[in-house]
C-alpha cells in the first residue's frame, strides 16, 4: 500500500481555458497537480509504478468555508489526483478498479490523504 499525504487546500481540476488558440489550465491546477506528483514521488521512493487492478481512499480536507462557497465536485478532484499519480503510483488511472472518496472540514490542516493498494477484486 502506498500512502500520499499532500499539505494545503484539495483543488479539483478545472475545465481547460482557451487563449489566442491554445488551450492551458488554470496556474494554480497546474501547480496542484505538480504539488501531488511530487508528493507521490516521495512516498513512492523510486519504486516502479504498481501494476495490476488497484483500489484507492481518498479523504479531503479543507478549511471551513460558508455554505455559498463549493468544496468541489468529488469527480473533479479525482482527476486532479489520478492525473497526477499516473505514470508515478500506477501506468494508467484506469488500473483503478475501486475508489472510496470522502469530504472533511478541518481549519488547522487542510490537506488530502491518498491511499493505493492492490485490488481485492481483478478485472
Amino acid at each position: 500500500m502506498i500512502k500520499i499525504f499532500v499539505d494545503g487546500e484539495p483543488i479539483p481540476a478545472a475545465r481547460p481555458r482557451y487563449s489566442g488558440g491554445r488551450v492551458y489550465q488554470p496556474a494554480r491546477n497546474r501547480e496542484y497537480r505538480e504539488k501531488v506528483s511530487w508528493c507521490a514521488k516521495v512516498a513512492m521512493k523510486s519504486a516502479a509504478p504498481l501494476a495490476g487492478a488497484l483500489s484507492a481512499v481518498v479523504k479531503l480536507y479543507r478549511r471551513y468555508r460558508p455554505t455559498s462557497q463549493s468544496f468541489g465536485d468529488v469527480d473533479n478532484h479525482l482527476k486532479a489526483i489520478f492525473d497526477a499519480l499516473q505514470g508515478i503510483v500506477f501506468t494508467n488511472d484506469a488500473q483503478i478498479v475501486s475508489c472510496h472518496v470522502e469530504k472533511h472540514t478541518d481549519g488547522e490542516n487542510p490537506r488530502a490523504e491518498i491511499e493505493i493498494a492492490p485490488a481485492a477484486v481483478s478485472v
